[in-house]
């Protein structure tokens, strides 16, 4: 669909720049456009707008800035968090990140090597829908 898009949008912009009568209507658009551009009123709106850019961008970066802190903050938190959960549960103790032998126990990894994959009793039927989770409709 996308392509198809793409497609007629080039074909629209190659018809009204090549063709005669098209490329008349683009230098009309063109020079209308560049009219508009040099008025004096817009001008005087272009600059009150970079005006107003340039004194909230140092406000807007500040937030921004704070945001990124608290973000990489959480993210450190839950990993960290994360990482002592999976010590925990692969050393077999419950001791947590406090375990000394959390990296070099090899509790627990006896049943991996006899775990066999998980595969489900029957294959699903691509044909039959799926609910969303939390639909309530059957």
């Amino acid at each position: 669909m996308i392509k198809r898009l793409i497609f007629v949008t080039g074909f629209g912009a190659g018809f009204v720049v090549g063709s005669a009568s098209g490329r008349k209507s683009y230098e009309a658009l063109k020079q209308n456009a560049l009219k508009t551009w040099q008025d004096p009123k817009v001008q005087e709106k272009v600059s009150e707008g970079t005006d107003w850019v340039k004194s909230e961008v140092p406000v807007v970066g500040g937030k921004l800035a704070d945001s990124a802190k608290k973000a990489a903050d959480t993210v450190g938190t839950k990993a960290s968090d994360a990482s002592s959960s999976v010590k925990g549960k692969v050393s077999g103790s419950s001791g947590g990140p406090d375990s000394s032998d959390a990296a070099t126990s090899t509790t627990g990894f006896a049943d991996l090597q006899t775990a066999k994959p998980v595969t489900p009793e029957s294959p699903m039927d691509p044909a039959e829908p799926h609910p969303a989770p939390g639909d309530t409709q059957h």
